[in-house]
């Protein structure tokens, strides 16, 4: 297929400024898909997505969240003074797992410890979801406002460390320091949001796009909250927990492992 099908195709919003001060044509004509294209991206035929895949550096790190993750963003590692800020280790195959499965369930339990990198992967993930797929809407639920910042956090690290041209494709809706401390709003209508697990109905009341439920074990509340959430049919959602008694168990507890071979 040559490049002008391919920009037939994929057609520009002429409302829309350029996705970046650029001085390439090809940069230009696709500014709106770069801020539409994972949500457009399962209705283009696997010709068109495997030739903007392989002719646009730009594409994989907004259509795949973990090649963003390796290639594009950092997380902070406030106990390395020397080095704070770290893209995502390419050498733990978990993570590919947990993204493969992030991708293709509605939801997943996940049952970690403190050095898996579970909490910023999860954050990771939700950001990119949200920030790609507007006006889609996150909510970060945890046993207290502070444990539910701290994911809020992640994200907006996230976001401040991603390469540029990435919050040029997809601003906010105002500066990061004059957004709110327990919000991430974006220019086109994507929300992140952090709340205290002590009102689950607040869950149903938001009408998320994605619900995370962190320490999900130790949250009094927690199935009553996973119940809601699963009631009001929230598209996706994943609970996190370092292992305790209580529901969270409760639920996991019957898993047996499967070959990963497929998730590799």
């Amino acid at each position: 297929m040559q490049n002008s099908e391919l920009q037939q195709t994929i057609a520009p919003d002429s409302s829309v400024l350029s996705a970046m001060d650029t001085k390439t044509e090809r940069t230009e004509t696709r500014t709106y898909e770069y801020r539409k294209l994972a949500s457009m991206w399962s209705s283009l035929e696997p010709e068109i997505q495997r030739a903007l895949w392989k002719s646009d550096p730009l594409i994989p790190p907004i259509i795949n969240s973990l090649y963003w993750m390796w290639n594009h963003t950092k997380t902070c590692d406030p106990q390395d003074p020397s080095q704070s800020y770290k893209p995502f280790p390419a050498d733990r195959p978990y993570l590919k797992v947990l993204h493969k499965v992030w991708i293709k369930a509605p939801i997943m339990f996940v049952e970690k410890s403190r050095t898996m990198l579970a909490s910023w992967w999860i954050a990771a993930e939700t950001l990119h979801w949200v920030m790609s797929r507007q006006p889609a809407k996150g909510i970060f639920w945890a046993l207290d406002e502070d444990r539910a910042i701290a994911l809020l956090d992640y994200a907006k690290t996230l976001y401040e460390q991603q390469d540029a041209i990435f919050k040029t494709i997809f601003p906010l809706d105002r500066p990061l320091d004059r957004q709110a401390y327990n919000r991430l709003e974006f220019k086109d209508g994507g929300l992140l949001i952090a709340l205290p697990g002590k009102d689950p109905d607040k869950i149903r009341s938001e009408h998320p796009t994605i619900v995370i439920i962190d320490e999900a074990a130790f949250i009094q509340n927690g199935g009553e909250s996973f119940d809601i959430a699963l009631s009001s049919r929230v598209p996706k959602m994943a609970c996190i927990s370092s292992a305790a008694p209580g529901w969270f168990y409760n639920m996991t507890k019957d898993a047996r492992p499967v070959p990963l071979e497929k998730y590799l």
